[in-house]
């Protein structure tokens, strides 16, 4: 029986979309495009999100690869860029709706520790009763030890959880440890196909939440 609802954040909770936030800013494509790629694509992105990189450590590695004339934009882009989720209100709704129908609701994010910044502006976040978050752990998504961080940091038992993330990589990952995964791609009929599949049941029409 699944007790326990786990959801990444980036693109499940939220639209997280660094090309566009960029192109906000910067009139010219290629720049764009090489601002995009330095500072938001850079391989020390995931020291930051493991917790072993400072913000400031991070920029000063990544800003000599960008052109001066476009550092500026780059520092104000990086020192913003937790401005750019936008929440979905469906999500937010939909996970109301589970904890309203007894379910417990936890969160499992590969990001930085700027996630303290912006947490509390997603609505949906007021609902969940526990998060692992990978810069607090030092562990990242794949990797099997963040999954068992969760399961004893809460007492959970991984057959009784169902997990959304939008990368197939962290799904299969939940999967090999006993999690339910999905791959959320903001298709509704998909989802309460699956939530049928896992005996996840509650009193609303899943498939209408991506209408409203």
């Amino acid at each position: 029986m699944i007790r326990n609802m786990v959801f990444d954040m980036g693109g499940v909770l939220f639209s997280y979309n660094p090309p566009a936030f960029v192109r906000k800013y910067c009139q010219n494509p290629d720049d764009a495009e090489l601002i995009n790629r330095e500072l938001f694509g850079a391989p020390e992105w995931e020291q930051m999100d493991r917790g072993t990189m400072t913000d400031q450590a991070y920029l000063a590695t990544v800003l000599p690869r960008i052109p001066e004339h476009l550092r500026t934009v780059a520092v104000y882009l990086f020192e913003h860029w937790h401005e750019m989720p936008r929440p979905f209100p469906e999500m937010e709704r939909l996970i109301h709706a589970l904890k309203e129908s007894g379910y417990r609701i936890y969160l499992l994010s590969n990001m930085s520790t700027r996630f303290y910044r912006f947490y509390q502006n997603i609505p949906a976040m007021r609902w969940f009763d526990g998060m692992i978050v990978s810069s607090d752990v030092h562990l990242l998504k794949p990797e099997p030890e963040i999954y068992c961080c969760l399961f004893r940091r809460f007492g959970l038992v991984p057959e009784e959880c169902f997990f959304l993330d939008d990368r197939l990589e962290n799904v299969r990952a939940g999967e090999e440890l006993g999690i339910k995964g999905f791959l959320f791609q903001r298709d509704y009929s998909a989802l309460a196909d699956a939530f049928h599949a896992a005996g996840i049941v509650f009193n609303k029409n899943i498939a209408d939440f991506g209408k409203i």
